[in-house]
């Protein structure tokens, strides 16, 4: 049945399913102190059916996306059957999947991107677990003009105690954030550890053996352009999330005003075609932010900022490959690099703007 009508006939069926097995899910989840007993017992009651009815939304969502862009049984026009609220849930059952395994101190977070701001071009870093040293690829004085591994002690006035920055705090503030979502994003927006770029009100890092500490000093993420374009940078900047943090940020994204589901598959800084979230801020440069997710899992992707006033400017970042490691260098499931090939070298200078707000 491929029309409209039986598309969201299908699709309801689909939902219907995710929705009943997330209520009894909520009803019948043990408290913090539960039992792994009572875990196993909800796993066995709502697992299967979650993943049917999550396989079921994969295909109806695929569906909506080919007849929207003049795929095979596309329709004579966009078919607009489902929401952002319901591509984000899906996003979110998706993030729950991960791993959680949080890596050694002395272990490397390795990325590999898609960067466009005035030229497009691949980026491939890693960052140590600790936040003591990064790394890339590249020529430097140290390595003689060749191509190496260039690894540098990271420069402790940039650091500024904002997110990504080190990995392992990183990690550890977000894992202190509620995964309710309307908190979550109460708490996002007012703790200007989640902020982009510098700013003077931001409190002195309070050391490792501290607890982060969620203010409510300024800047605050005030409007909706704001919040949803710091839950973007959190995705952007954050290099691994605990899973139950990164479902209740897709699901804080859905309760912020103004972001619509674009009828068309957009390409990413990396070309490839994806489902696209938008924000239009509605602001004197009349900016928008994209939100890019795998078509069929739902996976982060990237992100697009454009700004069409004066000095206006277009960025993209794409996110091709990510993993822990255990050397500079390495990639997952790839050989130990040779030692000559591993290049220490001065910290650069770096010139940075704040992205987001």
């Amino acid at each position: 049945m491929n029309t409209p009508t039986g598309f969201k006939e299908r699709l309801g069926a689909e939902l219907a399913i995710l929705e009943k097995a997330r209520a009894e899910r909520a009803a019948e989840e043990p408290s913090q102190h539960g039992t792994e007993a009572a875990a196993r017992k909800i796993l066995r009651r709502t697992g299967a059916r979650r993943g049917i009815a999550f396989a079921g939304l994969t295909a109806a969502l695929a569906t909506t996306f080919v007849a929207a862009s003049g795929g095979p049984g596309a329709q004579s026009g966009p078919v607009r059957a489902v929401t952002v609220a319901q591509v984000l849930d899906a996003a979110a059952l998706g993030a729950a999947k991960g791993s959680g395994r949080e890596p050694g101190p002395r272990q490397w977070v390795y990325t590999k991107t898609v960067v466009c701001e005035s030229t497009c071009g691949p980026r491939t870093s890693w960052a140590r677990y600790d936040g003591a040293q990064g790394a890339s690829v590249g020529k430097a004085p140290e390595s003689q003009g060749r191509t190496a591994v260039l690894v540098s002690e990271n420069i402790a006035f940039l650091r500024l105690g904002k997110v990504g920055e080190d990995p392992q705090k990183t990690w550890r503030v977000l894992s202190q954030l509620p995964t309710e979502p309307g908190e979550l994003l109460a708490r996002v927006s007012k703790d200007p550890f989640f902020a982009a770029g510098y700013s003077p009100n931001t409190r002195p890092d309070p050391g490792p053996n501290k607890m982060h500490d969620f203010g409510d000093e300024l800047p605050e993420a005030a409007t909706p352009g704001a919040r949803f374009a710091r839950i973007l940078y959190i995705l952007r900047v954050a290099p691994n999330i605990p899973p139950e943090i990164n479902a209740a940020l897709y699901r804080a994204l859905a309760l912020i005003p103004g972001a619509e589901l674009v009828d068309t598959l957009m390409k990413d800084a990396a070309g490839r075609p994806s489902l696209t979230i938008s924000f239009a801020f509605h602001d004197r440069n009349n900016t928008v932010e994209y939100l890019y997710l795998n078509p069929e899992t739902y996976a982060y992707r990237g992100l697009r900022r454009e700004s069409h006033g004066p000095g206006g400017y277009t960025e993209s970042y794409a996110r091709t490959a990510t993993g822990i490691v255990d050397h500079p260098g390495q990639v997952p499931g790839g050989p130990v690099p040779d030692p000559s090939d591993i290049v220490m070298i001065e910290p650069p200078i770096v010139h940075t703007r704040p992205v987001g707000p």
